[in-house]
């Protein structure tokens, strides 16, 4: 029986890095989930890429963990198992406006994604990647490390996620 390729599991991956990174593992042979929040770039992704056997793509939010339940378990049986996880969602909106005029549902909004998104997919990728010796790896900001008044506003959010 011949051995299939590894499966990776992108979030926010039908955008930006992440798209950029599901472009790289679908040029070098893996079979690649890519989990956005967003249809319409799902859409677009599924137009660019075309519809490879190598490609799944789920439309879901990594903030509701029911969401994250059902991705990672189809993922999971489509790739007969999970070899890497990519925590890539994140939401880093510059245009905000000062510290002050963030609204609370805006900054939970942003934590709830930013950092609880990663533990959530982290929490239920880790059985599947267990078995296959799997990775994980969290996207940051360097937001943390800019004197950048644009940077201190999406500073905590995404820092959190650093090492």
């Amino acid at each position: 029986m011949a051995q299939q390729p590894p499966v990776i599991l992108i979030t926010g991956g039908a955008q930006g890095i992440g798209k950029g990174i599901a472009a790289h593992f679908l040029d070098k042979g893996w079979r690649v989930v890519v989990l956005d929040q967003n249809a319409e770039a799902i859409s677009a992704c599924r137009q660019d890429f075309g519809a490879p056997d190598n490609l799944l793509l789920i439309t879901m939010d990594v903030s509701r963990e029911p969401d994250v339940v059902s991705a990672v378990a189809e993922a999971a049986r489509w790739g007969q198992g999970l070899d890497a996880l990519v925590n890539n969602a994140g939401i880093a909106d510059p245009d905000t406006g000062p510290i002050e005029m963030l609204e609370l549902d805006q900054w939970q909004r942003r934590i709830d994604v930013n950092l609880t998104g990663a533990f959530l997919m982290a929490k239920h990728a880790v059985p599947h990647l267990r078995q296959r010796r799997g990775s994980i790896v969290n996207i940051a900001s360097t937001a943390p490390c800019s004197p950048s008044p644009i940077a201190r506003r999406m500073r905590q959010p995404r820092a959190a996620c650093s090492p």
